[in-house]
């Protein structure tokens, strides 16, 4: 005798058949709005301590905006996956040192591509308020210039975070 379907045992394939297209879209985008929005809450974070760094390291003597960005980006970005990893994600067991080596060598390229278009930001702001005569402070040149970089950064970090901590990795990988 076959077992009375109940949702516990129905058959994935049958109970997305019985939905329709629009609340399988409704499901998906709830989800996904819902993961971008907790990680947009734990990227936050990371972005106040990653901007209280670039500051400290930015306030040194001749430090530039673009190095002290590369350094304190790398930081918060690497807190932030290892968070949002397993708070947002529910990313999969196994084979962390590798996915925090792929993490890294994505975020490498993303904050070298920020901290070039951030000093390249900074200097134009710099030169821009020297026109114009404002007296604007180097730290506010700097945090402006920060504030222009994040929200493409954001996005991607989105994505490859959620990718990274899904991506399913074969035993023996280390071979």
């Amino acid at each position: 005798m076959r077992p009375r379907a109940t949702p516990k045992n129905v058959n994935v394939r049958s109970r997305r058949a019985s939905l329709s297209r629009r609340d399988r879209n409704a499901g998906v985008l709830e989800g996904g709005l819902k993961a971008f929005l907790k990680f947009g809450g734990l990227s936050g974070l990371g972005w106040l301590a990653d901007f209280v760094l670039l500051l400290g390291l930015t306030s040194l003597p001749g430090a530039p905006a673009g190095p002290a960005n590369f350094v304190s980006s790398s930081i918060a970005a690497l807190g932030v996956f290892l968070v949002s990893r397993k708070a947002v994600f529910a990313g999969v067991e196994g084979a962390l040192e590798l996915r925090v080596v792929g993490y890294l060598l994505y975020a490498f390229c993303v904050i070298v591509a920020a901290a070039a278009a951030m000093g390249a930001i900074a200097e134009a702001l710099s030169r821009w308020a020297e026109v114009s005569g404002l007296a604007c402070p180097s730290w506010a040149i700097v945090a402006a210039a920060k504030v222009f970089v994040t929200p493409p950064q954001l996005a991607m970090n989105f994505f490859m975070s959620r990718y990274v901590s899904q991506f399913r990795i074969e035993p023996g990988w280390r071979r």
